[in-house]
């Protein structure tokens, strides 16, 4: 008898963007979604995967159906403007699914930068937005430097604090260049995305780095992905970046957005993964024209320029290169555009029984175009 044993099954599925867009697209279109809407959330979302930021990718699109059948979210929903004074626009986002309001969020700002130079518009009675990635690099396609924050439902405590007060509340900033790859800045004011413990857990990895930041259930540091899952009171407890720094520039994006929009702060939000209650989160999008202060190629120019003075400081030890924020992702971007977005199996289980419940046949996997 053969004692050989079986290969075990692959932890990852891989899956060509548009075949990814288009089952997202189909799940939620199933469950009422305006197809047009369907469309842009499956987009931004596998655009993260692209770009190897699988915490903000179709996982994400899980919570929001859950969020949906729960009857916590308007997926018909747009939002309206709710004022206009000037180079800055109050938008109420009535509910909606996060990325149809940024959308509109984003073309308003647009819109007014291009009159005024500057265009700031705060929204709020939102929902999950994805990547705050995706509307900033909306903002610098039209030649715009883009600006993006949100903040989000309880998770961290504050600096000195050991109840969770503020959300990861993230911080975006992208910069238009003339190479292929432009500046972006997409950091969450923990130490890292609570997305990321989630997807750890998918792809069976029983251990995090301790720098990852998450608590275990007695508030202690923890490289365990099952008590970082499990958090304090059921719930994934990151830590700020940088200590009390982290915890300034939280505050910072709850003022920006929420204290700006007059939506909820901090814990008036709900837990997020409690699915049933509009979540009601504000974001904050500022468009800014650099053509007002130098010409455009002039200040693109400068940009490159800058990175390439960044990147030619001599690489510490243990690196080969000197990274500016965006490349690792432009990077891995180009790889899975060719190869295909890889999807943890144990995460692909559970859109298979998904789409079977909805009566949406889940796709072939295969990688190449």
């Amino acid at each position: 008898m053969s004692t050989r044993k079986k290969p075990s099954a692959p932890l990852t599925i891989t899956f060509r963007a548009k075949t990814l867009v288009d089952y997202c697209q189909d799940l939620l279109v199933s469950l009422g979604t305006p197809r047009a809407y369907a469309h842009l959330v499956g987009h931004s979302l596998v655009a993260a995967n692209l770009r190897g930021v699988d915490s903000h990718g179709i996982q994400m699109l899980l919570t929001y159906i859950q969020q949906q059948r729960a009857g916590g979210m308007d997926v018909k929903a747009a939002g309206r403007v709710q004022s206009r004074k000037g180079a800055c626009l109050l938008y109420n986002g009535g509910n909606g699914l996060g990325q149809v309001v940024a959308d509109r969020c984003v073309d308003q700002a647009i819109r007014i930068a291009a009159r005024h130079g500057v265009g700031l518009v705060v929204a709020n009675h939102s929902n999950h937005l994805g990547a705050c990635a995706y509307w900033a690099q909306k903002m610098t396609r039209a030649g715009y430097v883009g600006i993006v924050m949100t903040n989000a439902c309880p998770a961290a405590a504050p600096w000195q604090g050991r109840t969770p007060i503020f959300g990861t509340n993230p911080i975006c900033m992208a910069v238009p260049g003339s190479g292929p790859c432009d500046w972006l800045l997409d950091m969450a004011t923990t130490t890292v995305a609570l997305g990321k413990i989630g997807h750890a857990s998918q792809l069976n990895r029983p251990t995090i780095p301790l720098a990852w930041g998450f608590l275990d259930a007695k508030g202690n540091p923890t490289t365990s992905t099952e008590a970082a899952l499990k958090g304090v009171n059921g719930v994934p407890f990151p830590t700020p970046t940088g200590g009390y720094k982290g915890s300034g520039l939280a505050m910072m994006v709850e003022i920006l957005c929420a204290g700006l929009s007059g939506g909820a702060m901090t814990t008036d939000l709900p837990v997020y993964r409690t699915g049933g209650d509009p979540i009601g989160v504000s974001h904050m999008f500022l468009a800014i024209d650099p053509g007002r202060f130098l010409p455009r190629p002039v200040f693109r120019r400068r940009m490159d320029r800058l990175k390439r003075l960044v990147k030619a400081s001599k690489p510490a030890k243990g690196y080969r290169e000197v990274l500016v924020a965006g490349e690792p992702e432009w990077r891995e971007e180009q790889v899975r555009a060719k190869r295909g977005i890889p999807i943890p199996t144990k995460l692909w289980t559970r859109f298979v029984a998904l789409g079977a419940e909805l009566g949406v046949p889940a796709p072939q996997a295969g990688g190449r175009r």
